[in-house]
């Protein structure tokens, strides 16, 4: 796109939204915001169409590896600490590496101080193993001379037990041999314990192919062909080992004096294949100064990611369609016009998502579906607010703008505390969850232009054309005062008693509670072609007899089965040790083709990474805690502050155990939900808190319990209501999601309908508890922060009016 189109069309934007908003006239509020709304979804949608939304590994296929960088050693033996010159050099080498000739789409970052995210999508399953050996291999390449009575110097010093000859080490072929009888033998060679020549005397190498096969050729530097040629002649007739990364490939002798800057490395015994000569050949070329090891690795199938793109259209598809149908039944006409603006908000989404460059993901997906939820909660909240002004006599007119302003403040605390949540996890998160971080984020803001413009103009101009004089909404709670607070203690007492069922499952289950994201691990997902199965017995038979590549037994695993209830298609998740997941994925790829798999992916996690994400979101889920507390305490007084932060926990806290008990396995996939729990658990608390002080500044009689009964049962409407706008999107992930939406929808939807009891039951009964216990009179606390707040206005007023007249 052309940057100055973007930009002018970005101030023209900017300056009609100030003039939106700085205008009482409602004839240039009306024009000015169609203008406006017309502009943003026009330029949204353009923008998608031109630049396509980028879509992550999950999605589209391909791998992402963490790889951690090992102190490399200096001249002297001694290690040497990893500098940020050292990971730019092992991005540099890892890109040539990688993709030799540049024509692979590849993305390299450095993470922290010693790491590097990789991302390669696109990339088969065959191709991952080379990507895998090209990552780990250091390629430092070394020229030792073999001692002349090697192998029998070997046997003395096993003789002897194990005292070595000064000068000399031992150090064992790459391949080894296999004996007359089936036996397998290492055979190793005596050679110098300083390295004679190294890699960086080498200028080039390649890969040849002549009567003996396959070979690695290495063309020297000026300076490395006069060295190797000094040794040559001085030991004629003598072997020379070449050495890569510890291990000798091959010891030819030196039938020469004179080489010409030039040395050839044959595979041993059984030689090379192609690739692995030109693998060897690229990895030489770029060496690197410091080993690698991967940390966590991730692998999907092109098939795969198109299966959940399909699946994520079919859930967004259901989300919508089922709350239009639900904002119909309740809101008739006013239902039709918040669809207006959700559909305007998602337009604004994906138009954001293209422009800046964003991610789509997996749980990016979630959480577009989450956002169909949360931005019709706005409207249900301005809704509620229209009807009881209209039952109160106004017009339409009136009531629109009492309503608008009314629920502006819980709309924009609400969404405030999301955000906060919101924020946090797109800092601490890192690769998919990042992409839920980003949508939601996105989500929030346009789902406030959606709710408070779109619907906002569109109700201006229904107003204005005296389309129509009354709308009609569904009245599901009778205009009744309930005494709920007298059945608070019942309430908090069953709220123990799920929380102690829920640390119990936790505690319990111990370390099986945590998924691999945790504790380390790995878990290949397969989807089946519709109609096909494959047993658990197949799947032993296959994995019968399989080791590590290290050598190690394959380890224990479990086999999970989904159904996908729109193509009843399998969905099979295999748990395993981590080291096991690419030796499964590539038995699995073998043994079953495309008429049965339709798709296949990785996720293998280490134990470090498992930690340090644990460590992480525990110091995440603080963080978001008292970041809310502190915006509460901002907004409310302090036993508000703390009725609703201890709600808050009370939701969060219940949420992982009853996963578990439900049978998940705690992920980063539930820190995301647990943030998001946080931040939108929150918002029916808000608007009970907001009707209790509004109520104590109107004057209302009576004492705080029956103000606080009076304001919960005159929200209770909207209560029951932002719920199910909510949990609708919610509950069709869990039923038509692949695994990875599953781990996300559950712990929301618990957590959705625990914000909703919470704010009921839970809030507002603490509040009066602490009220009583300290003697606080909360009317005072309140209407003296009314009066504070009226003073700072009046101030702001009459600097406002100084300003004008100077």
């Amino acid at each position: 796109m052309n940057p100055f189109a973007t930009f002018l069309v970005g101030a023209t934007i900017l300056l009609m939204l100030l003039i939106y908003v700085g205008t009482a006239v409602h004839k240039t509020k009306r024009i000015t915001g169609t203008l406006l709304i017309a502009l943003t979804a026009f330029a949204s949608l353009y923008t998608v169409d031109a630049l396509g939304i980028k879509l992550g590994i999950d999605l589209q296929g391909g791998s992402e590896f963490i790889v951690k960088l090992e102190p490399g050693k200096n001249e002297d033996g001694t290690p040497r600490a990893v500098t940020s010159s050292d990971v730019q050099q092992a991005i540099g080498i890892l890109e040539k590496r990688l993709s030799p000739d540049g024509s692979k789409d590849l993305a390299l970052q450095p993470e922290g101080a010693d790491r590097v995210v990789i991302q390669m999508p696109g990339i088969s399953a065959d191709e991952v193993k080379d990507v895998r050996d090209k990552i780990q291999q250091v390629a430092h390449l070394e020229f030792r001379r073999v001692h002349p009575d090697g192998r029998a110097k070997l046997e003395q010093i096993k003789a002897r037990g194990g005292i070595k000859e000064p000068g000399w080490m031992e150090m064992q072929y790459r391949v080894p041999e296999t004996a007359k009888d089936g036996t397998v033998l290492a055979i190793s060679e005596l050679v110098r314990d300083m390295p004679d020549l190294e890699g960086d005397v080498v200028a080039k190498t390649y890969r040849i192919v002549d009567a003996e096969g396959n070979k690695v050729v290495l063309e020297l530097n000026s300076e490395g062909a006069k060295r190797f040629d000094e040794l040559a002649a001085v030991h004629y007739q003598h072997q020379m080992a070449i050495i890569v990364d510890g291990f000798i490939h091959s010891a030819p002798s030196l039938r020469a004096k004179n080489y010409g800057g030039r040395a050839e490395i044959s595979g041993g015994s059984k030689g090379f294949t192609p690739q692995e000569a030109d693998t060897l050949a690229t990895l030489l070329n770029n060496p690197l100064r410091n080993p690698m090891v991967i940390l966590s690795e991730s692998s999907v199938s092109s098939a795969y990611g198109q299966s959940s793109i399909d699946q994520g259209k079919w859930v967004g598809i259901a989300a919508l369609v089922i709350t239009t149908l639900f904002m119909f039944f309740i809101y008739r006409l006013a239902g039709f016009v918040a669809i207006i603006g959700l559909v305007i908000n998602m337009a604004i989404l994906f138009g954001a998502m293209s422009l800046f460059g964003f991610t789509l993901t997996m749980p990016g997906i979630a959480g577009l579906v989450l956002t169909i939820g949360m931005a019709v909660d706005a409207n249900v909240l301005i809704y509620e607010r229209l009807r009881e002004e209209m039952e109160a006599g106004k017009s339409l007119a009136a009531a629109l703008d009492a309503a608008y302003e009314k629920a502006f403040s819980a709309i924009a605390d609400s969404n405030i505390t999301t955000l906060i949540s919101a924020v946090i996890l797109f800092m601490i998160s890192g690769g998919l969850v990042k992409g839920f971080a980003v949508t939601l984020m996105i989500g929030l803001l346009s789902s406030m232009v959606g709710a408070l413009i779109v619907t906002r103009v569109i109700f201006i101009w229904i107003v204005d054309k005296n389309i129509l004089k009354k709308i009609h909404t569904t009245k599901i709670i009778p205009d009744k005062i309930f005494d709920i607070l007298s059945a608070a203690p019942k309430f908090i007492i069953a709220s123990l008693v799920v929380t102690a069922i829920s640390f119990a499952t936790l505690a319990v289950k111990g370390k099986s509670s945590l998924g691999i994201d945790f504790r380390g691990g790995g878990r290949v997902d397969v989807v089946l072609k519709t109609g096909k199965n494959i047993t658990d017995g197949e799947f032993d038979a296959v994995f019968k007899g399989l080791k590590q590549p290290d050598g190690k037994e394959l380890g224990t695993y479990y086999i999970q089965r989904k159904s996908d209830p729109t193509t009843g298609a399998l969905n099979l998740s295999i748990r395993c040790e981590e080291k096991s997941g690419p030796v499964i994925q590539g038995a699995i790829t073998g043994k079953w083709k495309d008429d049965t798999l339709a798709g296949t992916s990785i996720a293998t996690v280490g134990g470090v990474i498992g930690d340090e994400a644990m460590t992480t979101s525990l110091i995440a889920m603080g963080i978001a805690l008292i970041a809310i507390f502190a915006y509460l305490m901002m907004r409310y007084e302090f036993a508000f502050a703390l009725g609703a932060i201890i709600a808050l926990f009370h939701d969060v806290l219940m949420v992982p155990g009853l996963c578990v008990l439900f049978g998940q396995e705690m992920s980063i996939i539930h820190v995301g939900a647990l943030l998001t729990i946080a931040g939108y658990s929150i918002n029916d608390t808000i608007v009970v808190f907001d009707r209790i002080r509004e109520t104590i500044q109107g004057g209302s009689g009576g004492s705080m319990r029956e103000l606080m009964n009076e304001a919960i049962c005159k929200t209770l409407s909207r209560t029951l209501l932002t719920g199910p706008t909510a949990l609708a999107p919610m509950v069709v992930l869990l039923f038509l999601g692949n695994p990875a939406m599953l781990e996300f929808a559950m712990p929301i939807t618990i957590g959705v309908l625990l914000g909703t009891y919470s704010s009921i039951f839970i809030a507002s009964p603490l509040v009066l508890w602490y009220a009583k216990k300290t003697g606080t009179s909360l009317k005072r606390q309140v209407l003296d922060a009314q009066i504070e707040q009226m003073k700072a206005q009046q101030a702001i007023a009459a600097a406002a009016a100084a300003g004008g007249k100077a």
